[in-house]
């Protein structure tokens, strides 16, 4: 069972058998490649008195929040971590957790209510032989306090050639408690942005860990295994040559 699906399970508060699968599977928070540094974390215990994203380090569904891109390969049972080492021809997932830490209390009179929420994934298109590749999310909300928090997992090429990074259309999906579960993120996710929401994708999201959710995308690795021979007919295909005379 991966560990965010504990989330649509116990969407309040975790159960004893969630929190110890939860407990026994949570990525260390060492070494991360989060930003901004935020001025203030929280508990889950006691959330933020106003709207923030990402701040708990001791979620008990996700660990540190502030590490919200995790990746792993795709068709097994590995759980997402920070990084794999790419290899040609295969499939990879990308999850990017989200959740508004603004105390359950304060969406009533609004000051907990996140206006404007977007995540926008980068990741490059190529990764040169024995480099790293960064995959990046930012989520951004133009109430919240950062206005902007991204993270960062890591695709390693180990090997001696060039490897291509590809989207795989249509992949990015919601997993959410609200209406948009399931529901398919535009291409503007790679872009300038996508809302995120709960009743729709519409840029809303209430605070608490029911208005939480993620979104999982996948790419392929490609390597080029071919070689250009370039050559001329000048009698409709029946010789061919390096150089045509005429």
């Amino acid at each position: 069972m991966s560990i965010f699906s504990l989330i649509r399970r116990a969407p309040k508060r975790a159960s004893a058998v969630a929190l110890m699968i939860a407990a026994a599977i949570i990525v260390p928070a060492t070494l991360l490649a989060y930003g901004p540094e935020r001025p203030q974390t929280y508990t889950y215990e006691h959330p933020a008195d106003h709207v923030t994203f990402n701040s708990i380090p001791d979620n008990p569904d996700v660990g540190d929040e502030r590490n919200f891109v995790r990746i792993k390969e795709a068709g097994n049972s590995t759980t997402y971590g920070n990084s794999v080492t790419l290899q040609p021809g295969k499939t990879y997932q990308v999850m990017a957790y989200y959740h508004n830490n603004a105390a359950s209390d304060l969406n009533a009179s609004g000051v907990g209510v996140a206006k404007d929420v977007t995540l926008r994934m980068q990741m490059p298109a190529s990764v040169n032989a024995g480099s790293d590749a960064k995959v990046t999310g930012f989520i951004n909300s133009s109430n919240a306090t950062p206005k902007s928090v991204w993270d960062s997992a890591t695709a390693t090429n180990s090997g001696s050639s060039e490897l291509y990074l590809r989207y795989v259309p249509g992949s990015a999906k919601v997993t959410s408690n609200g209406a948009v579960n399931g529901a398919t993120m535009p291409d503007s996710l790679f872009t300038t942005g996508a809302n995120l929401g709960y009743d729709s994708l519409n840029g809303i999201l209430n605070g608490c860990n029911q208005y939480a959710g993620y979104v999982v995308f996948e790419f392929t690795v490609d390597q080029p295994n071919f070689t250009v021979k370039k050559q001329v007919s000048v009698d409709n295909g029946k010789t061919w040559s390096t150089d045509a005379k005429t």
